[in-house]
């Protein structure tokens, strides 16, 4: 379910709330005190839709909470009820703030679950599971598929002489440079330490090899000053419906240290 839809979804499903507790108030007697229960749809709001709708729908209650306590209760002034309306929203807002924070720290605890704090790219987990997810997708509907697996040369190097500070400003600069070189469909992760993965849907093998070549040339625009940082880049082009997360992990992996080995800096693909 997307943004929108949990959005909209809020406001529809608070406007039904407000309207059928507001006829349910209207119809019981005076006795039977339900004008606490709009609290409900005012943080149904606020949880889905932000604190705009939610004092939105807070204005809307107090209104007809006053219509009904004007018509039922003898002796009630607007006056008074008005009194007691202000009684609500004091009580709604107060609500309604702690609500916001709540979501908030959800967001935040889900954010830390999936993404890597450094570089805000995709965390290890998050990324084999996406890749989990786009290869049983590929047995359904067999298409071309692309991993790229990138480790920076000499890491250790740049930290040592440069400092870790350094060092987490690179694989942040490294982690820009990667977002801007490939498409929005594509998913970027970092691995752990200075290795990140580039997971590419419907790409044959011509297109993944451009891309990985476009990626190491970037680096290279990135870093000419010091410290100088290259990387070399493991292409694996997947085409079979039967492949699995840790075989294509582990396949980008060798072809990663097959261009260590070749002299660094350079890119090596292979195809299953």
């Amino acid at each position: 379910m997307t943004r929108t839809t949990r959005h909209l979804l809020g406001i529809g499903g608070s406007a039904v709330l407000t309207l059928l507790i507001y006829v349910v108030n209207d119809i019981t007697p005076p006795q039977i005190r339900l004008a606490l229960l709009y609290l409900v749809p005012v943080l149904v709001a606020t949880w889905y839709a932000g604190m705009l709708w939610g004092i939105a729908f807070t204005l809307v209650a107090m209104a007809l909470r006053l219509a009904v306590e004007v018509e039922q209760q003898a002796g009630m002034t607007v006056a008074l009820s008005l009194v007691n309306q202000l009684s609500f929203a004091a009580v709604a807002g107060i609500a309604m703030v702690t609500f916001r924070h709540l979501r908030r720290t959800q967001e935040q605890l889900s954010l830390l679950a999936t993404n890597d704090p450094l570089t805000n790219l995709v965390n290890a987990r998050a990324f084999a599971a996406r890749l989990t997810q786009e290869l049983e997708r590929n047995r359904r509907y067999p298409r071309p598929l692309a991993l790229l697996y990138l480790d920076l040369d000499d890491f250790k190097v740049i930290n040592d002489s440069h400092g870790h500070q350094t060092g987490d400003a690179v694989l942040r600069l490294v982690a820009e440079a990667m977002r801007s070189s490939v498409r929005l469909a594509d998913i970027v992760g970092r691995l752990g330490g200075d290795e990140f993965a580039v997971l590419m849907p419907e790409t044959d093998a011509a297109l993944a090899d451009a891309a990985a070549k476009r990626l190491a040339a970037s680096l290279r625009s990135v870093f000419k000053g010091t410290p100088t940082v290259t990387a070399s880049i493991g292409v694996v082009s997947c085409s079979v419906a039967d492949a699995n997360t840790d075989e294509l992990l582990r396949r980008a992996d060798q072809a990663m240290y097959e261009a260590k080995r070749a002299g660094k800096d350079r890119v090596v693909q292979v195809t299953i």
